[in-house]
């Protein structure tokens, strides 16, 4: 008995093969090609290695002597008598220097912790220039710590703040974490 003739198996013509083939083989090329560029970008934006014991003993004194100038000119630039209120404060490896400040505001008010650089030993703050430029600058900060001046929070806002760090805390999928 032969079966009807929605049931026989038909053959698929070799263009319409070729042209699955084709796409298949194109959208795995596609694929493999976003997979790499992916992990070129990923290393790319990686952290920077930490410098050796012996690069930071040769790099120290000059990371020291970049922030006292701009330690003097922050300090100016906030108008404040008091000690700053310092978070984390670090040195890259082309000597600009970077970090957190909790300054006081117009009306005498603590502002929370500020991420600020230097540029030729002037702190530049985020109000100080175009956003996409401080960003830009701001990441490359982040990703190369080469000399740390000063362990602290990197977080910015009142809880990276020493006052802060005692009244907030974090919430994790609706659950308060101490």
């Amino acid at each position: 008995m032969t079966p009807p003739v929605w049931a026989r198996p038909r053959r698929t013509p070799l263009v319409a093969r070729l042209i699955s083939i084709f796409v298949v083989v194109g959208l795995l090329g596609a694929l493999t090609y976003w997979v790499v560029d992916l992990a070129r970008f990923e290393q790319a934006l990686a952290p920077l290695p930490a410098p050796t014991p012996r690069q930071m003993l040769e790099e120290k004194p000059r990371a020291r002597a970049e922030w006292s100038q701009v330690r003097i000119r922050l300090k100016a630039r906030l108008n404040q008598t008091n000690p700053l209120d310092l978070g984390a404060v670090w040195v890259t490896r082309t000597g600009q220097v970077c970090g957190l400040v909790n300054g006081r505001g117009s009306f005498g008010g603590l502002t929370g912790m500020t991420r600020f650089y230097s540029v030729q030993q002037v702190p530049v703050f985020h109000q100080d220039i175009d956003h996409l430029a401080f960003q830009r600058a701001w990441f490359q900060c982040r990703r190369d710590r080469w000399v740390t001046l000063r362990e602290g929070s990197d977080e910015p806002g009142f809880c990276g703040t020493e006052l802060g760090k005692r009244r907030c805390y974090t919430v994790v999928n609706g659950a308060r974490q101490d």
